[in-house]
C-alpha cells in the first residue's frame, strides 16, 4: 500500500516536473487542476477586480479578454487559454494618473478635434461668401460699365443737340426721360454698391473672427503639446501572478493590451 502511494507520489511529481519543463506556462495553473487535467496546456486565467472608474463591467471585461484570447487562437491555430473563475492568473483594472492623464488627454483632444472641425466649417462658409462677392462684384462691374455707356450717348447728344442751338422742343420730353432713366439707374447702381460693401464689411469682420478663432485653436494645440508630451509607460504589466491593466484608449485598445501581456 504504502509502495502504490510512493509510485502515484513519483508519478504524480514526474508529471509536474516534466509539465514544467515542457510547458513552463502551466505553472500559472492550480496544482490540482494540472493533477486532475494533465494533458489540458491552457492556462486558466479570471477577473480579480476593476475599479468602477473606467466605466467597464467585469462581464465587459471578461468579453474583451476572452476576444484578446482569440487573437492567439486564430494566429496559432488552437486554445491557449480559458476563462476560469477559480483560476490563479487573475486579471486587475488598476486606476491611477495613468489613465486619468489618458482620459484628460481624450477630452482635450476630442474638443480641438471638433474646434478643427468648426473652424474648417467657417472657413467653407468665407469661401463661399468670397465667390458670392466675386460673382456680385463682375455684376456691378457690367452695371457700372452699362450705365457708363449711357451717360456717353446721352452727353454726346446733348452736345449735337447743343451745337446745332439746342434740344429742340419736340425732344425736350425725350431727353428729360432719358436723363430720369440715367439717374434711375445711378440710384439703383448706388444702391447696390452699398449693400454690396455692406456684404464685404460683414466678409472682413468674419474673416477676422476667424483669424482670432484660429489663433486661439493653434494656442490651445500648443498648450496640448505642453501639457501631454509623449510619454513611455506600460499600459499594462504581467507580475508573474496577475495582469495589471493601468490605462487604454478604447476597448479595441484593451484588448491588443491583454493580447500582449497574456504572452508576456
Amino acid at each position: 500500500m504504502r509502495q502504490s502511494l510512493l509510485f502515484a507520489l513519483l508519478g504524480f511529481l514526474g508529471l509536474i516536473l516534466y509539465q514544467n519543463m515542457q510547458q513552463p506556462q502551466l505553472r500559472l495553473n492550480p496544482l490540482l487542476d494540472r493533477l486532475t487535467h494533465p494533458f489540458d496546456q491552457r492556462i486558466r486565467y479570471r477577473i480579480a477586480e476593476v475599479d468602477p472608474r473606467f466605466a467597464l463591467s467585469e462581464h465587459e471585461l471578461k468579453q474583451i479578454s476572452q476576444q484578446a484570447t482569440d487573437i492567439w487562437k486564430q494566429g496559432l491555430g488552437q486554445d491557449y487559454f480559458v476563462y476560469d473563475p477559480n483560476a490563479r492568473l487573475s486579471i486587475r483594472l488598476i486606476y491611477d494618473q495613468r489613465q486619468d492623464e489618458s482620459l484628460q488627454r481624450r477630452d482635450q483632444l476630442s474638443k480641438l478635434t471638433q474646434n478643427e472641425h468648426g473652424l474648417s466649417q467657417k472657413n467653407n462658409e468665407l469661401k463661399a461668401m468670397q465667390q458670392n462677392l466675386a460673382r456680385h462684384s463682375g455684376a456691378l462691374d457690367v452695371q457700372k460699365q452699362s450705365l457708363q455707356e449711357l451717360s456717353q450717348n446721352y452727353n454726346a447728344m446733348i452736345r449735337q443737340y447743343n451745337q446745332h442751338g439746342g434740344v429742340p422742343a419736340s425732344q425736350q420730353a425725350a431727353v428729360q426721360q432719358s436723363l430720369a432713366q440715367l439717374h434711375q439707374q445711378q440710384h439703383v447702381l448706388d444702391q447696390q454698391i452699398a449693400s454690396f460693401n455692406l456684404q464685404v464689411n460683414a466678409y472682413n469682420q468674419k474673416v477676422d473672427e476667424l483669424n482670432r478663432l484660429d489663433q486661439g485653436h493653434n494656442l490651445a494645440i500648443d498648450q496640448f503639446n505642453q501639457r501631454f508630451q509623449p510619454r513611455l509607460f506600460d499600459k499594462g504589466l504581467f507580475n508573474g501572478r496577475e495582469i495589471h491593466i493601468y490605462e487604454f484608449e478604447s476597448k479595441e485598445d484593451l484588448r491588443l493590451t491583454l493580447a500582449h501581456e497574456f504572452v508576456s
